[in-house]
């Protein structure tokens, strides 16, 4: 799955950080990828919740969760080069709420 325009994936350290506090977030998930975010927060981690669903976790800088979404982000279809959640109507965004 690729990221998002402006969007670059983080590696070493930083990644394992992200990966670790997305998982604490969101517990018994599988993360997809761990990038930065180009829509309001520092860092982003794309998940798929273990009923298969996405879900996106964004953070500040200081990895404390910004926000927690259904689906993959925002974008033209919903998501960051991915598929809207199951059963969500053609041009879904997802909800974006604090976690």
């Amino acid at each position: 799955m690729k990221n998002g325009p402006g969007e670059e994936l983080l590696t070493g350290s930083l990644a394992e950080q992200v990966t670790a506090k997305a998982l604490e977030a969101v517990p018994g998930a599988t993360v997809i990828r761990v990038e930065t975010d180009a829509h309001g927060g520092k860092y982003e981690a794309h998940l798929k919740k273990s009923d298969g669903t996405p879900v996106t976790v964004t953070f500040n800088e200081d990895l404390s969760v910004k926000s927690t979404e259904d689906g993959f982000g925002p974008g033209p279809r919903g998501d960051h080069q991915g598929p809207p959640p199951a059963g969500a109507p053609q041009g879904a965004t997802g909800t974006r709420g604090a976690a």
